[in-house]
């Protein structure tokens, strides 16, 4: 029977020591590292939508709101968005024009793309420019049909 004050004793306690760290070490890190890569968030490109609906989309009024609000706005309808002109896709810019115009009925062609021209906001403009939307946008175009999808 081996006693806590035997050496034999104390030497595997000494050694499963360093054995038990790693293990845990090992466990921390994969539950970090699976923890992590759930928290990333995944851009989604839109569901291509078949052609022989021909469902038509409204463009939103996007004119006089601060960029970063309108982008979303245009995302959450559907639409994609590209930045032109001198100002460029920072947050705070806000739009003074777009193409085609609110309420215009265009074809679902999968992210019809709204074009914006902006102008300077009262914020930093830090960092880099958003001038397109993060997924692939589609064409533009307009609806012979007043049916809306």
């Amino acid at each position: 029977m081996l006693r806590a004050s035997d050496p034999s004793f104390v030497s595997r306690r000494v050694l499963t020591l360093p054995r038990v760290t790693a293990l845990a070490a090992v466990a921390l890190l994969v539950g970090a590292t699976i923890s992590l890569a759930a928290d990333k968030p995944v851009a989604k490109k839109p569901a291509a939508r078949t052609h022989a609906t021909r469902q038509t989309m409204v463009v939103p009024n996007v004119r006089n709101q601060v960029f970063v609000f309108a982008s979303g706005m245009l995302e959450d309808a559907g639409f994609g968005w590209k930045v032109r002109g001198s100002v460029h896709g920072y947050p705070a810019n806000l739009v003074v024009s777009q193409s085609p115009k609110p309420g215009t009925r265009v074809i679902d062609t999968g992210a019809p793309t709204i074009t914006l021209r902006l102008a300077q906001g009262h914020g930093a403009q830090l960092g880099q420019p958003q001038d397109r939307s993060s997924y692939g946008a589609s064409l533009i175009r307009p609806a012979r049909h007043s049916k809306s999808g």
